[in-house]
């Protein structure tokens, strides 16, 4: 039977880990060559089964390449499943500025577009989610309660736009957008705001109105990458 994620055999897990943060940090760059399966198991002190299970793993998330005769080449980062959760694990407390970029340029790109359709779209039960919600971060007494009702009300947002792929990309990107409001929660100097606009999304959501939800998310995504200290310009060249 084959081990999942949560259950692989410590030895296991730590060389998969050891090897994955080499690579993201850049210590083993892309398109270089691993050393040999020999090399890396007396290096780790580890079996050349342990060895080639944690490389079938980087294999599977895009990270490295392997091929016969020729050895295992760490593959581009293009190339990665950045979304993992696993992998987003492995890449330590904070996200790198890059990262934190891409993903506010993206969510702008998508979720105040969502927001309209949410407007247009969202049925009672949907908009109770929501609310709910928002008044779990209204109430939240620590920081992993706050960010866990900050996801919630995000994806509720996408479900609630009535559009499958958005929907689907709401469930995908969780793990992503999870990481990223921790860093955003801990480094805020608008929580005050953030949380005031949450409630100009909702309640233009609430009242039908698909251009208030717009700007109010888009308000809301330049709170957000205030607080990630991502810069004005970069915001710009998507809102």
């Amino acid at each position: 039977m084959q081990v999942g994620n949560n259950a692989r055999p410590r030895v296991h897990q730590n060389v998969l880990m050891d090897l994955a943060r080499r690579i993201l940090s850049g210590e083993i760059p892309a398109g270089s060559l691993l050393p040999s399966m020999q090399e890396l198991s007396d290096e780790l002190g580890v079996s050349r089964s342990a060895m080639r299970e944690a490389i079938k793993v980087l294999s599977a998330k895009g990270m490295v390449e392997v091929r016969p005769r020729t050895g295992t080449r760490v593959r581009p980062r293009a190339t990665w499943n950045l979304m993992d959760p696993e992998l987003l694990s492995w890449s330590g407390p904070e996200l790198d500025q890059r990262f934190l970029t891409s993903l506010l340029q993206c969510r702008l790109l998508i979720e105040p577009g969502a927001a309209a359709l949410a407007a247009a779209n969202a049925t009672a039960a949907q908009l109770a989610v929501m609310e709910d919600a928002f008044h779990r971060m209204q109430n939240a007494k620590t920081l992993g309660e706050r960010v866990e009702a900050d996801l919630d009300f995000h994806v509720a947002v996408l479900s609630a736009s009535g559009n499958i792929f958005l929907e689907q990309w709401g469930s995908t990107i969780s793990s992503v957008l999870l990481a990223a409001f921790r860093i955003s929660t801990e480094t805020a100097m608008s929580g005050d705001e953030a949380f005031s606009v949450h409630g100009e999304v909702l309640e233009a959501i609430r009242m039908r109105s698909e251009q208030r939800a717009d700007r109010a998310m888009r308000r809301l995504l330049t709170v957000a990458a205030k607080d990630l200290h991502v810069g004005a310009k970069e915001v710009k060249k998507v809102s």
